[in-house]
């Protein structure tokens, strides 16, 4: 009984590569591991944006069976790679393995710092990628905020809490204050140039001139041209200024007057 139960202590406490054997109600594991889960969730992309959990500091843009992820926390959990398709091809747009949680070790709350946030009424393209990002305190926030929805054409006040990754998770939204300004008609041109504001990205180009934010609620189709009615807002509250990559106004579309094919 011994050697038995020093066996079944080792098996327990080491990660392994080697197949495990089928249990009577669970796949045979490719491998088992231990790994670290951090307190944000992250912008990532898949079949388009999506969110992905932080797995030993890397995006993991797969689920963990049996796992209930809860925000703020920092988890190590021993999971199990297997294969879900019997050797067999996946879907299209599936992941060729998946993963189960075999035991949760820890949930620690992680270190944060608790901020007052201010937030956007448009996005505006990002540095880093072919996307829209939102508008933090001024400037452009590559990623996304755990357990915020939102909408475009409203100023946002938030409280947050920021970790040591950089991300935030919601508290609490203090306000949501519709954005709002007179109206006027606006062309957009069917191509994109370099938005020629010394950052990288690609801009429609508004009224002649490279834009680098979008128009609320207008969906264009590629390759044309348009003629809109929209209404104008500051995209700062008062008092605030922004970063050069944020333009100094917003829009909201209101009307198609013209649709054109360009090129």
């Amino acid at each position: 009984m011994l050697v038995i139960l020093t066996t079944l202590v080792f098996a327990g406490c080491n990660d392994s590569k080697d197949p495990v054997g089928p249990g009577p109600d669970g796949p045979e594991y490719i491998e088992t591991r231990v790994v670290t889960v951090g307190p944000t969730l992250a912008r990532c992309y898949g079949v388009g944006l999506r969110t992905c959990m932080v797995v030993d500091g890397s995006l993991f843009y797969d689920a963990i069976e049996g796992f209930e992820y809860e925000a703020g926390y920092t988890y190590r959990l021993r999971i199990g790679k297997y294969d879900p398709w019997g050797g067999g091809e996946p879907p299209q747009d599936a992941g060729r393995y998946a993963y189960r949680l075999l035991e949760q070790l820890e949930k620690t709350p992680a270190p944060s710092t608790h901020t007052t946030l201010a937030v956007g009424p448009a996005r505006v393209v990002c540095a880093q990628s072919d996307d829209f990002c939102l508008v933090l305190d001024g400037a452009p926030y590559e990623d996304l905020i755990t357990g915020f929805d939102y909408e475009a054409g409203y100023h946002y006040v938030l409280e947050a809490n920021r970790y040591a990754d950089g991300r935030y998770v919601l508290d609490e939204i203090v306000s949501k204050t519709r954005a709002e300004g007179p109206e006027e008609e606006i062309t957009i041109d069917w191509g994109r140039v370099e938005c020629g504001d010394g950052h990288s990205g690609f801009c429609k180009v508004f009224n002649d001139a490279p834009y680098r934010g979008e128009i609320v609620g207008f969906n264009p189709r590629h390759e044309y041209n348009y003629c809109l009615r929209v209404e104008k807002f500051s995209m700062f509250p008062d008092g605030m200024t922004g970063s050069p990559t944020v333009p100094e106004y917003g829009y909201r579309w209101l009307e198609t007057l013209e649709e054109m094919p360009g090129g």
